[in-house]
């Protein structure tokens, strides 16, 4: 099964990231896949587990939580085709099917595969690179 995550809201706004089988840590730290760059996304803030069959999503004990459709994850939850994943201010749309090739979306933002980022589209968000989002106040919960 192949993952794909389409920024919502943040920036780079519309380009997606596909996550073949594996598990990615999202968070401000170094070690981190996926960093998103906002003081309100914790250094390891959730984790993220693609199988053969299923998607998940954790919570690693971040300050302000992770949120699939609005709703706080308590330890563990399954994500499902059009569910939305939230750290902090990031928004990212769940979408699972076949792996896009680089191409220009609606907006005319490229979207890249991870193994394709690094020398199709130098500003989308891959592992280990920063996610650029908008500053907002701290979700309460």
């Amino acid at each position: 099964m192949k993952l794909r995550l389409v920024v919502v809201k943040g920036k780079p706004r519309g380009h997606s990231l596909v996550f073949p089988n594996g598990e990615y840590m999202f968070g401000r730290g170094p070690q981190c896949d996926v960093r998103p760059n906002s003081d309100l996304v914790s250094r390891q803030h959730c984790l993220l587990q693609v199988t053969q069959d299923a998607a998940r999503i954790r919570d690693l004990g971040s300050r302000n939580g992770t949120l699939v459709n609005g709703q706080l994850v308590v330890g563990e939850q399954q994500l499902h085709d059009g569910d939305t994943l939230q750290l902090g201010p990031l928004v990212l749309q769940v979408s699972f099917g076949p792996e896009p090739v680089v191409s220009t979306s609606a907006e005319g933002s490229p979207t890249a595969t991870l193994d394709q980022v690094e020398t199709a589209v130098q500003s989308v968000p891959s592992l280990n690179e920063t996610v650029e989002v908008p500053e907002e106040a701290p979700v309460d919960h």
